[in-house]
C-alpha cells in the first residue's frame, strides 16, 4: 500500500481580483501515484488602481492562459479539459449582438457592428455574407450559421497550455468581450453527470516525487484598460495614466512579483499567478 503525501504550493498573485489562481488538492480516494487529476481554478473579475489625484484605471482581460509545468510526470493524454459555448447560448449572443443598438460604430460593409463582424468572422462566416447572416439573425432564421457554430471558450492548445477565451472576441458570453468569473469549474466537453472534471491527469515519469507548476498568463495586449478619474483633457489623461499602466504591467507584475520568485514569462506575457502541488511517496509497505 503506498503512503502518498500531498501538498499546495501557493506561489505568487499579481492581479487579484483581475485574475485570480486555485489549485484544489485531489479529494479521498483520488490520492494514487498515477494518473492523479489535476484540478484548477481561473477567475477573473475587475481591478481598480487610483493615485492620490483620483486618476486611475480599471483592469480586466479579453484572454489569458493557462499553462502547466510538470516535473518528473506528464500530462495524460486523456482527460484535458476543454469547454465548448453550448450553440443555444451562442445563438442567443448572436441575436442580442445583432439586436444592440448602443453602438453606433458601423462596418463600412454591410452597416452591421464592428462586434457582429468580430463575432462572425470568428467562427468562419466571410465578410461578404455578414449583411445577410444579420438579416437572418433579426428574422429569427439561424439555420444558414448552425453548422458553424462550434466556439470553445476553454481550449487545449498544446505543450501543457490551455486558452481561454477567443483570440479576437474574448469570452463569447460577455458583450464587451472580458474574462468573468471562473471557467474551469462548469463542466467540461464529453463529461458526464458525476464524473471527474479535472484541468487534466497527471502520470509520474519516475522516482518518488513528483511536481506540477500552473501559471495564469496573459499577453500585455490582452489587456483591457478602462479610464478613471478626469478625462476632459485626453491628453493629460494618457501622459499620467498609460505610465501608470505600463508600470503596473511591466514592473508590478512583471519585473518586480515575477522577479521575486524567479520567473521569467516569456517575452510579452505576465504571471498573473502561479501555484502547484508536490506528490511524494514517502514509503511502500506490503
Amino acid at each position: 500500500m503506498e503512503d502518498i503525501q500531498i501538498s499546495r504550493l501557493n506561489l505568487t498573485s499579481a492581479a487579484r481580483y483581475a485574475a485570480d489562481l486555485e489549485v484544489f488538492l485531489p479529494r479521498q480516494g483520488e490520492t494514487m501515484f498515477a494518473n492523479l487529476p489535476f484540478d484548477v481554478e481561473a477567475s477573473f473579475g475587475e481591478q481598480e488602481f487610483t493615485d492620490e489625484d483620483g486618476f486611475g484605471f480599471k483592469l480586466s482581460f479579453r484572454r489569458a492562459f493557462i499553462e502547466v509545468i510538470p516535473e518528473n510526470c506528464e500530462i495524460a493524454r486523456e482527460g484535458r479539459y476543454q469547454r465548448s459555448l453550448p450553440r443555444e447560448k451562442f445563438q442567443h449572443l448572436l441575436k442580442r449582438v445583432s439586436e444592440d443598438h448602443g453602438s453606433r460604430r458601423m462596418n463600412a460593409s454591410g452597416g452591421i457592428s464592428l462586434r457582429l463582424a468580430k463575432l462572425l468572422s470568428a467562427v468562419g462566416i466571410e465578410s461578404k455574407l455578414h449583411a445577410e447572416v444579420q438579416r437572418s439573425l433579426q428574422s429569427g432564421d439561424i439555420q444558414s450559421i448552425e453548422s458553424q457554430l462550434d466556439f470553445k471558450i476553454v481550449r487545449w492548445v498544446g505543450a501543457g497550455r490551455w486558452q481561454i477565451g477567443h483570440e479576437v472576441i474574448g469570452d463569447p458570453n460577455e458583450l464587451s468581450g472580458e474574462l468573468r468569473g471562473g471557467y474551469f469549474t462548469p463542466p467540461g466537453d464529453e463529461i458526464t453527470e458525476g464524473a471527474l472534471n479535472p484541468l487534466c491527469f497527471l502520470n509520474p515519469t519516475g522516482g518518488n516525487e513528483y511536481t506540477a507548476i500552473v501559471e495564469l498568463r496573459a499577453r500585455k495586449r490582452d489587456c483591457i484598460y478602462q479610464p478613471l478619474g478626469e478625462e476632459r483633457n485626453e491628453a493629460r489623461w494618457a501622459k499620467k495614466n498609460r505610465v501608470q499602466i505600463e508600470r503596473l504591467l511591466t514592473l508590478k507584475m512583471l519585473e518586480e512579483q515575477n522577479r521575486k520568485d524567479g520567473l521569467s514569462p516569456p517575452e510579452g506575457e505576465v504571471v498573473l499567478a502561479r501555484g502547484g502541488i508536490v506528490v511524494c511517496k514517502s514509503q511502500e509497505t506490503e
